[in-house]
């Protein structure tokens, strides 16, 4: 029986993502088009304002689809981020979370999995494999991943205590399950 995700565990991951790209972009634009930055991640050499506006306006669009569960135009729209930044770790995340509400776990285990070999630090791609992980019934993995998270984020995070109550609840299933 494939359990239901919690939508909130979808969208606020999403909602940090957002800013931290929105950030990103916003700091690309600044530059004049004729001396535009390159990303030391990215395939592209060169990237002229129209694309970096592309790719904010799809980020943007994918962003507000996956609050709006529109998972498969989040999707559309994220494919579009993808194909401008390809090593853009929050837009591999987002898509991890896209796939979750299509619910595909695998597919969206490997873009958390993508998103946190881009970026080892994206706490938030770690909650998002630890959902997935769950999802495919690997429970192991499920409580790596959240194990990690928990390293990874601030002490104030507001979502810590969500996941201390999944990593207990992981370690209790783990013990009933060896007795």
């Amino acid at each position: 029986m494939k359990r239901r995700i919690d939508k909130r565990l979808i969208l606020i991951p999403v909602a940090v993502a957002a800013t931290a790209l929105g950030g990103l972009l916003i700091n690309m634009n600044m530059t004049d088009a004729a001396t535009a930055t390159v990303d030391a991640t990215s395939d592209h050499t060169m990237l002229g304002d129209e694309q970096a506006r592309r790719a904010h306006q799809s980020f943007q669009q994918a962003v507000a689809m996956l609050q709006a569960e529109e998972f498969d135009y989040a999707v559309t729209a994220l494919h579009d981020v993808l194909s401008i930044y390809p090593a853009l770790p929050e837009a591999h995340l987002n898509m991890g979370y896209a796939f979750l509400g299509l619910g595909d776990a695998q597919a969206a285990a490997d873009f958390f999995n993508s998103a946190s070999d881009l970026r080892p630090t994206l706490h938030s791609a770690y909650y998002g494999l630890a959902l997935a992980a769950r999802e495919n019934g690997n429970d192991k993995a499920a409580l790596a991943a959240m194990q990690a998270f928990a390293h990874l984020a601030a002490e104030n995070d507001r979502h810590l205590p969500r996941a201390q109550a999944f990593i207990w609840e992981l370690q209790a299933a783990t013990r009933e399950a060896s007795r």
